[in-house]
């Protein structure tokens, strides 16, 4: 018997939340939690006829939504291992990221930072998703802000870069772990920085927009948190990418309901632009694509489908092909935002 989210605890999404046009298209009815496997009920997800994101309707209150984190990887105290040659790969890893960030790490093999070099895609990957392309580091010493931390992995990395970190999320879960690391983590919303202005050189957004009520709000607190020269850095599920064409109602982008809309690329970049960030810049690592295409693949096996060829390996070398020359088509919408400088 299927449990539903109780009716108490939605609302009705009457207009695209991101550009406020009436009229969405259905593009999904239907969809479960399959990945986390936390959040009951059958979702509904349509797609704006203006901006083309899309928007869940209805969608949980603000007050029931915790309940579809209890599962949610940022609760996890450890990052995942398992051993043979995924070991090897974190030691190689490991060297590159001593030798670029000097974040050192105890399983470290050396060849590491001359064999990531030699692999362009490799070293843009890290760059890019994990290291947020972090460098440089301010001569005087840099402030950095991670919105929306989960359980402080990132922070730990650019501390351990030399940065002055501080984090904010709102799942209490994720900031207990957090803080267990010693990370200066705040509770709550980006409200609680409402006093601050201009204080931060780095601000990071990974997969957070899209969880977020009123993503306008936290991107417009951004730019005013920011040193004039400072850089936002943010990632977000594609709307239009490949994974959601290959994939469909079983793409991993989607996770209802913690994933309340889905931008488009030209939505998200001419709000950032309108806000006034000087420099918008599309970031890219095919490291997302293989990710990504993955856990797809283990949300069609949860949901008893069979994969097909262009679920495989191949469709996934197509894709990434794809999204090299087309940023619309990419699985991630990643952007490096500078704020102007009056200097």
């Amino acid at each position: 018997m299927l449990i539903e989210w109780p009716a108490e605890g939605l609302e009705c999404v009457p207009a695209c939340p991101l550009c406020g046009s009436t009229g969405g298209l259905l593009a999904y009815s239907g969809l479960r939690d399959y990945f986390f496997a936390c959040a009951p009920g059958l979702w509904s997800l349509y797609q704006c006829r203006k901006c083309k994101s899309g928007y869940l309707n209805p969608r949980p209150t603000q007050e029931t939504i915790g309940r579809a984190y209890s599962t949610y990887y940022t609760h996890q105290t450890n990052e995942m291992t398992s051993g043979g040659l995924r070991n090897i790969w974190h030691a190689l890893r490991n060297d590159y990221l001593f030798a670029r960030f000097g974040v050192k790490s105890p399983n470290v093999m050396w060849p590491g930072r001359w064999l990531i070099r030699l692999f362009p895609i490799w070293r843009q990957g890290l760059d890019t998703v994990l290291a947020r392309n972090l460098q440089p580091l301010p001569k005087s010493g840099g402030r950095l802000l991670d919105i929306g931390c989960g359980n402080g992995s990132y922070l730990a990395f650019a501390r351990d870069a030399g940065w002055q970190v501080r984090g904010l999320d709102f799942d209490p879960v994720a900031v207990a772990v957090a803080r267990a690391k010693g990370l200066d983590v705040l509770e709550g919303t980006i409200d609680l920085l409402s006093d601050e202005s201009a204080c931060y050189d780095r601000i990071t957004l990974s997969h957070v927009l899209e969880h977020a009520y009123d993503p306008w709000n936290i991107l417009t607190a951004c730019y005013r948190l920011l040193k004039p020269g400072g850089v936002l850095w943010l990632d977000t599920p594609n709307m239009n990418g490949n994974g959601r064409i290959f994939f469909d109602s079983y793409w991993r982008g989607l996770e209802p309901p913690r994933h309340l809309h889905l931008f488009s690329r030209a939505c998200l970049k001419s709000k950032m632009q309108e806000i006034g960030f000087s420099d918008v810049r599309d970031c890219f690592s095919s490291f997302a694509t293989g990710a990504m295409w993955q856990e797809s693949r283990i949300i069609l096996a949860k949901a008893g489908k069979s994969a097909r060829l262009k679920h495989s390996v191949f469709g996934q070398m197509l894709a990434e092909i794809r999204a090299l020359f087309s940023p619309d088509s990419r699985e991630f919408i990643t952007l490096a935002c500078v704020k102007k400088n009056d200097k």
